[in-house]
């Protein structure tokens, strides 16, 4: 009876010690301080405020590394490749976040979407951008705007909506002017 109740102390001992050793492990986080603002930043954050400027999510216009280099000049990042992700990238992207997205490319400039349904289901339109290069002029950016409308359950093709696809594009290079003009105060 001694030796059963020797051996029962024993293992409450060591399930203890597993225990404890193991909560031992889950340690709090140190807690993250948000980075302070530099007053380049606060400048910019200011200046967009007033003039209503809306960043794209992720936007990089207001970090520290913001400033232009000569590899940002000629879109060539660290690792020599060709790199369009640009203010007009961001915008476009902004722009376009209320439809769903089929594909994203960052790198070659291409954003495509999927069909988004207007006027109860009828009528039906997809949209495709791509930034050729960071220069904000009409020829930097190709948008095409396609539509369908539903008709004996089948979906008729518009083409493409020149007017609507000239608006869209008129309206990412003027955000995007705007942007780059707010980052270089």
């Amino acid at each position: 009876m001694k030796f059963s109740i020797n051996l029962s102390k024993i293992l409450i001992c060591l399930f203890l010690t597993y225990f404890v050793i193991s909560c031992a492990q889950f340690q709090s986080s140190p807690e993250k301080k948000e980075p302070t603002k530099t007053a380049k930043q606060e400048a910019l954050e200011k200046q967009v405020e007033r003039r209503d400027i809306n960043l794209p999510p992720g936007s990089t216009i207001l970090d520290k590394n913001s400033g232009i280099t000569l590899s940002k000049l000629f879109g060539i990042d660290n690792t020599g490749d060709v790199n369009v992700e640009s203010i007009t990238f961001e915008v476009a992207l902004d722009q376009i976040d209320f439809m769903p997205l089929v594909s994203v490319d960052s790198v070659s400039g291409v954003i495509v979407t999927d069909w988004y349904s207007l006027d109860n289901g009828n009528t039906r339109m997809k949209i495709n951008i791509r930034v050729v290069d960071q220069q904000m002029n009409n020829e930097s950016l190709v948008v095409s705007l396609f539509t369908q409308t539903l008709s004996n359950d089948r979906w008729v093709d518009n083409g493409i909506n020149a007017e609507q696809s000239q608006k869209i594009k008129n309206s990412i290079l003027s955000s995007a002017r705007s942007l780059k003009i707010a980052s270089e105060l």
